[in-house]
């Protein structure tokens, strides 16, 4: 939707109204600042946009007072990692039911829209529609309960239903395709997990409180070690169990001390036993004359 001053531009000026003219007629979306770019005298006018077709994702377009020109430039930020707050809950929706609720409840008729305030007034109330739908036909997960994705959830009737036949009939195809469908479960819990952590960094922000609580749990000490036993004493403070745990490390990783005397010996007996005596003597050999 336009503001209200591309608005009035793109309303008064004959370059502005074949732009919303042509814009209109194949189906594209001017996108423009609130604020004008160009400043004049008596005048104020935005002379750069963008036209956009079918495009979802949220964006920001602004004009901002910098560089040394006769016009402001304008900044314009498309979203396309954007994801939908995760709730604080699990929920389960019975999809049967949505329908059902969306189909009794979906009386709009379409076919008196005669203007733009009208068209958005009906897709208002078709939203509003489905979100009830949704709530009627949904339910929230207990906290005592896990939540399953439902893909993981037919994998694993899958997965145990062919180790039930191995068990039975001792047939080695179902034992592979029981290994098959866990590794297929295991690589999809990493994705689903993998998947939620990207969602929960990219909706963090300092507005709604969300940094703190994901940086929370970072900042407290999740683990007390108990008292140690040392060489000569009790370790209590937390300067003595580092120096503890140092002392222990550094005596755990030390060489062995694999030296033996009569080892030695009998392996040096045996090596100069097997080599041959040196029957030639170098010393004797007159080095070549210097060039």
């Amino acid at each position: 939707m336009l503001s209200t001053l591309a608005g009035a531009v793109f309303n008064e000026y004959t370059r502005g109204k074949n732009l919303k003219h042509f814009s209109d007629l194949v189906g594209l979306e001017i996108l423009a600042p609130t604020t004008p770019a160009r400043y004049g005298n008596n005048s104020a006018s935005t002379i750069d946009l963008a036209l956009v077709k079918d495009f979802i994702y949220p964006y920001e377009i602004h004009s901002i007072p910098e560089l040394s020109l006769d016009h402001n430039p304008v900044i314009l930020n498309f979203y396309f990692k954007y994801t939908l707050p995760k709730s604080q809950s699990n929920i389960k929706t019975n999809w049967k039911k949505f329908t059902d609720n969306h189909t009794n409840s979906n009386n709009l008729n379409f076919i008196e829209i005669n203007t733009p305030e009208q068209l958005d007034e009906a897709v208002l109330q078709f939203e509003n529609l489905i979100m009830d739908a949704k709530i009627a036909a949904s339910k929230s997960v207990p906290a005592d309960q896990t939540y399953t994705d439902p893909t993981i959830r037919q994998l694993n009737n899958e997965r145990n239903h062919a180790r039930k036949m191995y068990q039975r009939t001792r047939n080695p195809e179902f034992n592979r395709l029981a290994g098959k469908l866990n590794k297929k479960i295991i690589k999809l819990n990493e994705k689903i997990e993998n998947n939620s952590f990207t969602n929960k960094l990219v909706n963090v922000t300092t507005e709604d409180g969300t940094l703190w609580e994901f940086v929370r749990p970072f900042k407290k000490k999740f683990k007390n070690i108990s008292a140690l036993n040392g060489p000569t004493s009790i370790a209590l403070t937390d300067k003595d169990k580092a120096n503890c745990l140092a002392s222990s490390l550094e005596k755990q990783f030390q060489l062995n001390d694999t030296h033996d005397t009569v080892t030695e010996l009998l392996v040096k007996n045996s090596v100069e036993g097997f080599r041959p005596p040196n029957k030639f003597n170098f010393n004797d050999i007159t080095p070549p004359p210097s060039l």
